[in-house]
């Protein structure tokens, strides 16, 4: 949860500005911009922001800042501090390095002096910065990578957070985020396996109608999942175990209802402390502003700590045609660091279309490996539609006479006969239910008296027929009994081992 926030793009949270012959800052362009001018005596300009932390509460920072030009000197955030002149500080620099030092009573001293770092953005790129206080040490990122990790011990006054810049440099602060540190779990908490747990999910999957391909691979996720967790008892080595997952097929077809069984099966087998389920789309995790996304991604990834992060449309993360200002590369980028550092603590599940999947897989060269199990889902056919649609009847209190249910199987004969890949399958028996729960009512309310039989009896034509449609037996149909052809494989291929390269030391490269 955020602490504070600002994007900049007003000053209404009063950072102090100051315009002399030492250093500008002003507010331009839609962003709160620091313009160094010339050097002052001790070659610092530091902003500071008030801000009142509880003592005992970890808590992360995140600033984007963009190099404008300038000299190649630091520039980032002062944290930790009871004020600007006691505080630590995590800097950057353009030629790709790192720095941290902290202020005892206005003097400067280096805690890590220049370090490479390989995910600096050099020369004028922008970079998130961050920085999580927890209660013993401080770790720091740099564009969402983890680069260092500082042991402290004595405890932080969290009175203020702020900004340095270091010599003749110009620098842009996109946007800062204060968030509360949601904590990991208790890494000695012990998982037990619930057998009776297990027994009452599974039993739960067999009543999904249809579904067998899906019900035959969770089956055997969980005799693999059972077999490695025994393995790893009597201390043998296991495979590289990985809990996400890619389930991919056309809409309505049940891929939301088995995300939140398999994290029930996770939490039951004793891999996942939790087993919920967090639901997101593009929408949760793709921030509007530069610098806000990896936030985001974050949020939604420690909500889903010891259970199942759920993207659904996740290939609307990587948009057919973008002008350069989308960030959901950004947010796999993000969801590839996460899942990688918390792997055994929670499991991405992506779902979506087939065919538009590969969008999704092909935005990184390390998005495939990162999955190693795909579930494909088919479109339900005639008769399947059918009695979800019966299903549905029972739960909600009606019965259909035996016309009624003749009419209903052609009907979804004729649905799946016309469908393309926007059919909504389940949903379209839902949809096509609310219709003829309509027409009942409409066909009801004028009888008198008004029995029971007549509240809860659906008729042939409370169903409404197909345009141009004449009502006929199923059997007059010859419908292909197949199911739509599965896409290609979405098998990940080896990924590449990047070539290690040199990274130049600090200089000035002035521009």
């Amino acid at each position: 949860m955020p602490i504070f926030q600002d994007h900049f793009l007003d000053n209404r949270h009063g950072w102090p500005l100051r315009d002399d012959w030492r250093v500008s800052q002003r507010i331009g362009d839609g962003d709160y911009t620091f313009v160094i001018d010339r050097l002052i005596p001790e070659g610092h300009s530091v902003v500071w922001k008030d801000l009142d932390i509880p003592p005992a509460e970890d808590y992360k920072v995140h600033a984007v800042i963009q190099r404008l030009g300038g000299g190649n000197h630091g520039f980032g955030l002062i944290w930790r501090g009871k004020d600007k002149d006691n505080c630590k500080a995590f800097e950057i620099a353009g030629s790709g390095y790192y720095k941290i030092k902290q202020r005892v009573n206005g003097e400067w001293s280096t805690i890590v002096d220049w370090e490479p770092c390989e995910h600096i953005r050099q020369k004028t790129g922008t970079n998130e910065i961050l920085v999580e206080q927890l209660e013993t040490s401080a770790k720091f990122y740099i564009n969402s990578n983890f680069v260092h990790e500082l042991p402290l011990t004595t405890p932080a006054e969290n009175k203020g957070f702020g900004f340095i810049v270091n010599g003749l440099l110009k620098i842009r602060v996109h946007s800062t985020i204060v968030m509360r540190h949601v904590p990991d779990l208790d890494e000695d908490q012990p998982l037990e396996m619930s057998q009776e747990d297990l027994d009452e999910v599974l039993a739960e999957l067999d009543e999904f109608i249809g579904m067998e391909n899906i019900k035959l691979e969770i089956r055997t996720l969980v005799n693999y999942l059972k077999v490695q967790k025994l393995r790893r008892e009597r201390e043998m080595k296991t495979g590289n175990l990985s809990l996400h997952m890619v389930l991919a097929g056309p809409p309505g077809t049940g891929k939301t209802s088995v995300a939140r069984l398999i994290g029930r099966i996770y939490k039951a087998l004793g891999f996942l402390k939790k087993g919920h389920v967090v639901e997101t789309d593009r929408s949760g995790l793709v921030a509007s502003y530069v610098g806000q996304t990896a936030p985001k991604v974050d949020e939604r990834v420690q909500e889903a700590m010891g259970g199942i992060l759920f993207v659904d449309e996740a290939y609307a993360l990587m948009p057919k045609a973008s002008d350069g200002r989308d960030f959901g590369q950004e947010a796999i980028e993000s969801l590839l660091k996460r899942m990688e550092d918390h792997r055994q603590e929670f499991a991405l599940v992506i779902a979506g279309y087939a065919d538009e999947m590969h969008r999704f897989l092909d935005a990184n060269p390390g998005v495939r490996s990162r999955f190693n199990r795909y579930l494909y889902f088919e479109h339900y056919n005639p008769e399947e539609l059918s009695l979800i649609f019966e299903l549905f009847c029972k739960k909600g209190g009606y019965v259909l006479t035996e016309a009624a249910q003749k009419k209903l199987r052609v009907h979804m004969a004729r649905a799946y006969a016309l469908r393309d890949n926007r059919f909504g399958n389940g949903r379209y028996a839902r949809n096509l239910l609310e219709k003829v729960v309509e027409n009942h009512a409409n066909r009801v309310v004028v009888l008198e008296p008004i029995t029971d039989e007549m509240l809860t009896t659906i008729e042939e034509n409370d169903l409404p027929p197909f345009t141009d449609f004449q009502l006929t037996d199923p059997a007059d149909f010859d419908f292909p009994e197949e199911h739509l052809e599965l896409p290609e494989v979405l098998a990940p291929p080896a990924e590449p081992v990047p070539e290690e390269g040199e990274t130049a030391p600090p200089q000035d490269d002035s521009s």
